[in-house]
């Protein structure tokens, strides 16, 4: 029988041997994510940067796109056929279910997680950002601060607003207690809608009946929100309510605003720590990276459409206005 010491020699040899491939010819780098390719502007931006960085597919790196939609158990079988091909590198995109179901196959690949709707630390994907564990390491977007942000920009549009909805789901469940405090701190009356299961019934509260109660209205920041941004955005447009998303898809899409992260930016980094860890680095010796800045995106067209006047202040802090 094989004792601890030879599983753990296994594991070493196992490691050393897929960075020595990944340095010497073309690094298999494995993908899970909460959407499929083609819907996913961040998975085809990390693609693009790790191309920037020499790891272009079909030259030096071949990429294994696997997605799920739903909740964690929907992840397993796709986070097994990854482990499967025994990649060089696996990326777990934007949710929490992705990185927890690969950590949970232990594999000798490190694990990049990129944190955008989710509190790494909290949830306990790792348990330290400074020497990250369970060989993993990544990007955090820390959308708290955001979600307080969001908040304070609709309460500076709309001073006289009484009634702010807000969209919730599982992927944003992190994000809720932040709403609740930010909207109270703001004096919004809260009208928050926490969808379970897919597909959300939007048609149930953005109707005429439900949503002309609210003023105003705000998603958290979820991948199926993003997915689903032309639905929301036809509803808001019949109940001509003022909008803010959490990314720049849902701005170009007619919200009226979004404050998020740059996508660019963010999977610059994620490429950034990616080269490092196929180049041998380990995981715990890289800190997961916190992205502190975010960009306003204002959709004038929208604005127009609305009747809204955009206040001086707001436009001033803009990084893009959408005619």
């Amino acid at each position: 029988m094989a004792t601890r010491r030879q599983f753990l020699a296994f594991g070493a040899l196992a490691t050393l041997a897929l960075r020595a491939r990944a340095q010497a010819g073309r690094a298999k780098i494995g993908v899970l994510g909460p959407s499929p390719f083609e819907a996913s502007s961040f998975a085809s931006s990390v693609v693009q940067a790790f191309t920037e960085r020499g790891y272009a597919e079909g030259a030096r790196a071949t990429f294994l796109y696997r997605y799920a939609e739903g909740e964690f158990d929907s992840y397993r079988n796709p986070a097994r056929e990854l482990v499967a091909q025994n990649c060089d590198l696996l990326l777990a995109l934007r949710s929490e279910p992705p990185a927890r179901a690969l950590q949970l196959l232990r594999p000798a690949a490190p694990i990049l997680f990129v944190a955008s709707d989710y509190d790494p630390l909290a949830s306990g994907v790792v348990t330290s950002l400074r020497t990250p564990d369970r060989n993993s390491t990544g990007v955090f977007v820390p959308q708290n601060a955001l979600v307080a942000r969001r908040v304070e920009i609709m309460r500076a549009l709309l001073p006289e607003a009484k009634r702010l909805m807000v969209l919730a789901d599982p992927y944003s469940a992190d994000q809720v207690e932040a709403a609740r405090k930010a909207a109270a701190a703001s004096k919004f009356q809260l009208m928050l809608v926490q969808f379970v299961a897919q597909p959300y019934d939007y048609s149930t509260y953005l109707t005429e009946r439900r949503g002309i109660e609210a003023d105003a209205f705000m998603t958290l920041a979820s991948p199926v929100f993003v997915r689903d941004r032309e639905t929301i955005r036809k509803a808001l447009f019949r109940l001509q309510l003022p909008s803010i998303g959490a990314g720049l898809a849902q701005a170009e899409a007619g919200y009226l605003m979004s404050l998020g992260s740059n996508v660019q930016k963010v999977a610059k980094r994620v490429a950034d720590i990616g080269v490092r860890l196929l180049a041998g680095t380990k995981a715990s010796a890289i800190p997961v990276e916190q992205v502190e800045d975010a960009e306003l995106v204002i959709n004038a067209g929208t604005a127009q459409a609305l009747g809204l006047k955009i206040p001086d202040s707001l436009r001033a802090r803009a990084a893009r206005i959408i005619a």
